[in-house]
Parts: structure tokens; C-alpha cells; sequence
């Protein structure tokens, strides 16, 4: 199939000879000329991948709504295990949503400006990290920090909002990450959320009688008043998410008609390069290198960073791999037949990331015990391995246009 689709140009341009256009008339762009087999087959992946994005952000908000389900039986029975279903949810629904991670950064690059920029502003509510979680409730010797224990914020959507990164963009009060610390707790394994931190008070004692409170003003009904608004908004502002591509689809599948083969190659490179460089490079590995190992990690509470990686790396490969012509051909294919460089090393350096990284993830809590040397090795390790990634994805474009 690849030499096929590579001759096809080839082949075309060798029985007849080139016709010289007016000024006046659109040249094609180089890559077409050379072979509009793999432009088209470009294009309809293109198309294919639109329709893939409509199916993964429902099966996300199908585990969001799940995952709020579960809130709202633990709060109507608080027990361990409840507590426990809720935090396997936020596991299936975390994971869901990164895994529409490629989408946002290819939806970003055919929206309008400022389509994009309310979809950035979703996303800062749905999934921001990191987070402080003292701005949310308890930590190691602050047992009465965070908005549960301070009775002047009010604990409903619009206050919640309001609240959501207002004197810092760390100072997160809505989200997976939000939700998540609420959860699990500060520390995983020495302070760990206890299902007796949801327990509706129903009684004050004589001593909060005393001090004047009253029982919507306890740190418990605050917690289960707080974690459930925060679940019923998450599921919002993903419906909003939701909404906002349903709403610009018709234009995006109508731009990818109408630009070249070319540009769409150069588009989907482009994304897959944003998202490891964004949220992977510079987000994580980078600030690791430099020793933040808090700051680095996106979900140190439920300890399941490495699930959120594979899960976006997960989108890169399916989009690779899956998404395919009539014909067969995929993206994969595409790519391969425009750079031999990207056939013979992409894959080599990207299974070998994904292991590094899942690897570097799952071990981090024992970093503080581990030689600092040692760990820096690991984050370089991962570090060169997705720049090779990214500088592959950089030859495939100059090797299109050129």
C-alpha cells in the first residue's frame, strides 16, 4: 500500500508534462502536485477524525454523569465502600477526558479565535492543575484551612466560580483535580481521606450551639455541600465543552473540504507536537528536572498520572494508527510515505516514551527516598525520548514542503 501510494504521484507526473499556470490562476501546493493520492487520503482521514472526536467527548460525558451518580450515593450513604465507587469513577472519567486530550489541541487550530479561547477557558475549569490544595480544605497542620472550613464563602455554583483561580490560577475551586483531593485527601497513605470526613451532622453540640453556628456552617455538610456542587458543575462545563464542538463541527468539516492536503498534514502534526510539548515537556518533565516534584505531577492525590499519560498518548496512537481511509490507509501510512525518517524512528521513540513515562510516574512517591541523580536521569531519559518525537513531527513538514 505505502509504495503504491508513493508511485501514485510519481507515475502521474512522468506521463504527461507540467503546464506552466497564469499568475492569475491557484497553483497547488507542492505536495498535491507531487501526489494528490496521499493529499486526499489526508483529507478524508481528516474528515474521519471529526467524527472520532464526536465519540469520545460522549463516552467522557457519559463517565462524568456516571462518576456524578456516584457523588451523589455516597452522600446519601456514606460508607467506605461508596467512597471507594466514587473514586474508581473519578478514575474512569478522568481517564476518559484525557483521552480527548489530541482533540482539544486539533479543535483549537480549525476554531476561531475566539471559539478557542472559551474553549481554553473550559478547560482550565474542568481540569486545571496543579491545584493548591489548602485553598480547598485541611492539610498537614492546617486542620482548619480552605473554603470548607470558611463559613463567609458560599458553597454554590455561581460563589464556586467566583472563586476558581481569583487571586491565583493554582487557587482552583471546580474540577477533576478540585474533586480528586476532595477525595483522596492530602496524602494517599498518611492522611488519606477518611468516608467519616462526609458524614452528615445532624446534631450540633452544646459547645457549637455555644459558639453561635449553625449546622449548613459545619466543615462535613460544608465538604458534602462543596464536593457535590463541584460534580454537578464539572458535568456542566463539560456539556459546555460538549456544546461549543457540536456547534463549530459543521465549519470545521467544511474547512477541512476546502484547504489543501498539506495544510491538514501540517495541522494534525502540529497538534500532536502541542500536546506532548504543552502538556508533557513543559507542564511536567521540564519543572521535574528542575526538582519540583509537587508542581510536576498532575494527580498526586489519587496517584494516577500515569493513567492520564497513557490515556493522552492513547489519543495520539489511535488518531495514527485507527482513524483510515476506504482503502485502507492510515495517517500512519501518510506520514510514513511523506518522511522515512518518521517510519523508521516515531515508533521506536514513542513506545519507548510511553514506558519511560508510565515508569517515572508510577514510581514518583519514592522519589524523596531515591538518589536525586537517579531521578534526573529517568526525567532526561523521558525528556530526549519526546523531543526525538517532536523533532520527527518538525522533518515531516519540512520534508512536505521542501
Amino acid at each position: 500500500m505505502l509504495s503504491a501510494l508513493l508511485l501514485a504521484g510519481c507515475s502521474d507526473n512522468a506521463a504527461e508534462p507540467q503546464i506552466v499556470e497564469t499568475a492569475a490562476e491557484a497553483a497547488p501546493s507542492a505536495f498535491e502536485l507531487l501526489n494528490p493520492e496521499l493529499s486526499a487520503s489526508a483529507k478524508e482521514i481528516a474528515l474521519e477524525y471529526v467524527q472520532q472526536i464526536d465519540t469520545d467527548f460522549k463516552q467522557a460525558g457519559i463517565e462524568i454523569e456516571k462518576f456524578q451518580s456516584s457523588i451523589a450515593t455516597l452522600t446519601d450513604q456514606t460508607n467506605i465502600e461508596n467512597l471507594s465507587l466514587s473514586k474508581q469513577a473519578w478514575l474512569n472519567a478522568h481517564s476518559a477526558y484525557e483521552l480527548t486530550t489530541l482533540h482539544r489541541y486539533y479543535a483549537t487550530q480549525l476554531m476561531g479565535e475566539q471559539d478557542s479561547l472559551v474553549l481554553m477557558q473550559l478547560q482550565y475549569q474542568i481540569n486545571h492543575w496543579p491545584i493548591v490544595p489548602g485553598y480547598i480544605d485541611y492539610v498537614d497542620g492546617y486542620p482548619d484551612s480552605g473554603i470548607v472550613h470558611d463559613i463567609n464563602v458560599n458553597l454554590d455554583a455561581d460563589s464556586l466560580r467566583e472563586q476558581h483561580g481569583s487571586f491565583d490560577v493554582s487557587e482552583v475551586t471546580l474540577g477533576f483535580h478540585a474533586i480528586e483531593f476532595l477525595l483522596w485527601g492530602y496524602d494517599a497513605d498518611s492522611v488519606a481521606r477518611p468516608a467519616t470526613d462526609f458524614d452528615a451532622v445532624l446534631e450540633l453540640t452544646p459547645k457549637e450551639i455555644e459558639s453561635g453556628y449553625t449546622l449548613e456552617q459545619l466543615s462535613n455538610n460544608r465538604r458534602r455541600l462543596f464536593l457535590t456542587v463541584v460534580a454537578d458543575t464539572l458535568v456542566n462545563d463539560f456539556l459546555a465543552l460538549q456544546s461549543l464542538w457540536l456547534a463549530e463541527e459543521p465549519s470545521i468539516s467544511q474547512r477541512i473540504e476546502s484547504i489543501s492536503g498539506t495544510e491538514l498534514i501540517v495541522i494534525l502534526a502540529d497538534s500532536m507536537s502541542a500536546m506532548l510539548t504543552q502538556e508533557l515537556l513543559q507542564r511536567s518533565l521540564y519543572p521535574m528536572l528542575n526538582g519540583d516534584f509537587v508542581e510536576s505531577v498532575q494527580s498526586p492525590y489519587s496517584r494516577s498520572t500515569q493513567n492520564a499519560v497513557s490515556s493522552q498518548l492513547s489519543g495520539l496512537e489511535r488518531l495514527l494508527l485507527e482513524r483510515q481511509t476506504e482503502n485502507g490507509t492510515t495517517l500512519d501510512l501518510v506520514f510514513s510515505a511523506i518522511s522515512d525518517e518518521f517510519s523508521e524512528f516515531f515508533y521506536q521513540n514513542f513506545d519507548a516514551s510511553k514506558a519511560c513515562l508510565v515508569l517515572l510516574y508510577s514510581n514518583r512517591e519514592g522519589d524523596s527516598a531515591s538518589p536525586a541523580t537517579a531521578r534526573e536521569t529517568e526525567v532526561v531519559e523521558c525528556i530526549n525520548l519526546l523531543t526525538n518525537i517532536v523533532d520527527y513531527n518538525d522533518r515531516l513538514k519540512f520534508d512536505l514542503i521542501n
